[in-house]
């Protein structure tokens, strides 16, 4: 396959399931592992680098549609530190996102070389087809206890607690089809949290939990960097960017109107669709 082509395709999935609960991580690996890039230098290590730059890409749209949001955030901030204002608001947003990102970020450092031979291993589609049927069933329950149990705090926002808790739960991404935005949105669904703000964070927290990984691998990979790959690189940046924009405001808007439990009957119905494909071909 044409290397562009292969990067729009690649950059389409990205921008599709980075931000909705279902695993873009997944479905990457579940691509590649039919249509992977060839050629000199666009081996495994190249597949590895592409995908994190249209993650960054995704990141990239999350600054630019809610760049007023940090502004204002990051303004007050300085404003309370230097005692310029009394409101913590704006602190506070950047603490919940610091303390909500750092367990992900630590059990990565530590766990990188075992999660490395995960996704080297020849079962990797069950384990994503177990990932995504597990993660599925619990969005649907999910949804469950939050229409059962916490319907009351539906426009509760998300506190210091809270970003701890769902920090932690985040973690569990590590494990491929598992999905960052699933766990902190199941997560969020649990504490009774309502649909928008649940989304939301989740997005805030991808932000310096991708760039974290963006620098790692860019650091890691940069032997790789060269004239054939770098505009290959670009173009599925710049697409997954403008690709992510828009996900990013339909998905707001469908949230408006409907719970996250389509996408557990989505993740269940491939996670079987994996598996059932799988035990065929062997």
């Amino acid at each position: 396959m044409n290397h562009y082509l292969n990067a729009f395709l690649r950059s389409i999935i990205e921008a599709i399931t980075e931000f909705l609960p279902v695993s873009s991580t997944g479905h990457l690996f579940l691509f590649s592992s039919f249509f992977p890039f060839s050629g000199e230098s666009f081996g495994i290590e190249f597949d590895d680098l592409f995908d994190i730059f249209i993650q960054s890409g995704a990141i990239l749209s999350v600054l630019f549609l809610y760049r007023e949001k940090f502004k204002i955030q990051l303004l007050s901030s300085y404003q309370y530190l230097t005692k310029q204002n009394a409101n913590p608001e704006g602190f506070q947003f950047l603490v919940k996102i610091a303390i909500g990102s750092f367990p992900i970020l630590a059990m990565g450092f530590v766990a990188k070389r075992f999660l490395d031979t995960i996704k080297a291993r020849p079962d990797l589609l069950e384990i994503l087809a177990s990932a995504w049927i597990f993660g599925g069933v619990l969005i649907l329950v999910a949804e469950w206890f939050f229409q059962k149990k916490a319907a009351l705090r539906e426009k509760e926002a998300i506190g210091i607690r809270d970003a701890i808790l769902i920090g932690i739960f985040q973690c569990a991404a590590l494990v491929p089809g598992i999905s960052r935005s699933a766990s902190t949105i199941i997560t969020a669904r649990f504490l009774g949290k309502d649909t928008k703000n649940s989304a939301e964070f989740s997005f805030f927290l991808a932000v310096p939990v991708l760039l974290a990984a963006g620098l790692y691998k860019l650091v890691k990979y940069r032997s790789i960097l060269n004239a054939d790959t770098i505009p290959v690189l670009a173009f599925g940046f710049l697409v997954s960017f403008l690709l992510c924009t828009l996900v990013i405001r339909w998905f707001l808007q469908y949230l408006q109107r409907h719970s996250f439990s389509a996408f557990g009957v989505y993740r269940i119905l491939l996670g079987v669709g994996v598996l059932v494909f799988t035990k065929i071909i062997r």
